[in-house]
């Protein structure tokens, strides 16, 4: 193990901040000779770390504190990694907004969250809930305004209900009923259908946040896709009693009918 160790500390690639930051926590808990971290902080890996992937620069950030290597935390700060951020994965940038607030680099987490608010790609419902969530938790109450003029359910895609469920739920939270009931109405009527479950979670959400004409017209959507089922739960009792028979393509209520009928 320890020739492994040995090994590893003094040749592995530190063009790789997970690869650094995952051989940092292995040679931190396994039973090695603390010389083995320090000949790996002695090659300097906060100078050779690139900036783009900011959830792998949190993960070398984290590990790096975790051995107690100030220097390199401070090697790794002075270069700004929240400038240098690519913002097309929001909940990454979360992950290294945590990281740099809990290193004490509170300038560079709030200059990361005026990027991402200002110019991060807004199609990802779940990343832009997952930003809500940071911003709001933060009382970071400028952001999230910042956040909101881009209207980001207007540009949100619909291919994940359990994402734009939640989505829902934090414009709710942070007090944009407008843009939750303009989601919502979208959601309703685009949403697919091919997950009963986070289809589910999406009409609780709705129930929330929508009307009743938007709840109907999510749970219409139902038997076409084959939960007719789920149609007949999610209506009100004395609409249910009126598809005791069925429904017609059109949507309207079977006729009465026995075994009789059929031929």
């Amino acid at each position: 193990m320890a020739a492994l160790a040995d090994r590893a500390s003094t040749h592995c690639p530190l063009d790789d901040p997970y690869a650094v930051a995952d051989l940092l926590r292995t040679l931190r808990t396994v039973e090695v000779p603390r010389q083995q971290v320090a000949a790996l902080l002695a090659r300097d890996p906060a100078a050779h770390a690139p900036l783009g992937h900011p959830r792998a620069v949190a993960a070398l950030l984290r590990e790096l504190r975790e051995v107690g290597a100030r220097r390199q935390v401070a090697a790794l700060l002075a270069r700004d990694p929240a400038a240098d951020a690519s913002l097309d994965q929001l909940s990454d940038i979360a992950d290294l907004w945590r990281g740099l607030r809990e290193a004490g680099a509170e300038q560079q987490a709030v200059a990361l969250m005026e990027r991402a608010a200002a110019r991060a790609p807004l199609d990802n419902p779940h990343a832009v809930a997952v930003l809500l969530r940071e911003l709001r938790e933060a009382e970071a109450e400028g952001r999230v305004a910042e956040l909101l003029a881009r209207d980001p359910a207007a540009h949100v895609v619909f291919d994940n209900p359990t994402a734009v469920a939640t989505l829902l739920e934090e414009l709710r939270k942070v007090g944009a009923e407008e843009q939750a009931a303009a989601l919502a109405e979208r959601a309703a009527a685009r949403a697919p259908l091919d997950d009963p479950y986070a289809v589910a979670g999406l009409l609780r959400e709705l129930r929330e946040v929508g009307t009743d004409q938007q709840v109907t017209t999510l749970t219409d959507r139902f038997p076409a896709a084959g939960m007719f089922s789920q149609f007949l739960e999610a209506i009100p009792a004395d609409r249910r009693v009126r598809y005791r028979f069925g429904r017609n393509s059109d949507g309207r209520p079977a006729e009465r009918w026995g075994w009789e009928d059929l031929d």
